[in-house]
């Protein structure tokens, strides 16, 4: 057969998964310069800090880490393969080593990177594409920095960044013992195509949310936010039509199934009832 012709190379070696380049790269020294300059097509990537001693690495089906408790040593695992290498620092410097230098390749492209406690090595990466993003008990100085925003994020707080300000889709969800502080200050500013947030706000801060959205005109047309409701729709409309001057829409029964709040000639704000909570959507004023 005959050889890749270097275009052919480039392209197999960039896209073949993470554990086999790392196995080509200790093999065949022909292509560790190749290997060392391509980025990384990622289908996965965890990073959790378990101690303050212990980060748990995943890159797809490689993970770095040490199972056997011996000092100064790192165990490498591939598809259930694994070796230890010395390293002559502590295994939480070896990981962030190991996860700043291969995290750190100009085009690399992460499918889903899962963070929980980000260790701060992560942050001097250089940014990413990260096409869906979780982050949880991550504080704002601790976020990763992405290339371009993310497609959908899900996280268990409500803070101020950029990555959560310009992703598409959030999610802001939590185990049902754990409480969300909702701040509706900052819910107001994210410009994301849909924020659900699992959990059940009340009538004032629903209103307080419309409130500062009908205050934007740059806020985009069609966006969407989902939440469940602590208290009966009726009591929420009656109070969005006393407190923001709505016009309401009256359907089945008598009953309110939505109220439209006016936030400039062309745009408005519409708050429908949805099962088993509430729905605020930015539309267009088609009066």
């Amino acid at each position: 057969t005959k050889p890749l012709t270097y275009p052919s190379l480039v392209s197999v070696v960039e896209f073949i998964s993470f554990g086999r380049r790392k196995q080509l790269y200790a093999k065949c020294p022909t292509i560790r310069k190749l290997e060392e300059r391509l980025p990384y097509h990622f289908e996965r990537v965890e990073i959790k800090t378990v101690d303050p001693g212990y980060i748990i690495l995943k890159f797809d089906n490689f993970s770095i880490g040490s199972y056997h408790d011996k000092a100064n040593k790192i165990s490498l695992g591939c598809s259930e393969n694994w070796v230890e290498r010395s390293t002559g620092t502590s295994l939480y410097e070896a990981t962030e080593k190991f996860a700043l230098y291969n995290l750190s390749r100009p085009g690399t492209v992460v499918k889903t990177l899962e963070t929980k406690y980000t260790p701060t090595c992560i942050l001097n990466c250089i940014p990413m594409a990260i096409e869906k993003l979780i982050v949880y008990n991550n504080e704002e100085h601790t976020w990763i920095r992405t290339s371009r925003p993310v497609e959908n994020l899900e996280t268990d707080f409500i803070i101020r960044h950029d990555t959560i300000k310009y992703a598409k889709h959030v999610t802001v969800t939590r185990p049902p013992h754990l409480p969300i502080r909702i701040h509706t200050d900052i819910l107001s500013e994210w410009n994301c195509e849909s924020i659900t947030i699992e959990r059940k706000l009340t009538d004032m801060e629903v209103v307080d949310y419309c409130r500062r959205v009908s205050k934007r005109t740059d806020r985009p047309i069609g966006s969407v936010f989902k939440s469940g409701l602590s208290g009966y729709s009726t009591g929420l409309f009656q109070m969005l039509s006393r407190e923001l001057n709505t016009r309401k829409i009256v359907f089945f029964g008598g009953l309110i199934q939505s109220v439209t709040i006016r936030i400039n000639k062309s745009t408005e704000l519409n708050v429908y009832k949805m099962e088993p909570g509430i729905c605020v959507k930015v539309e267009k004023n088609c009066n």
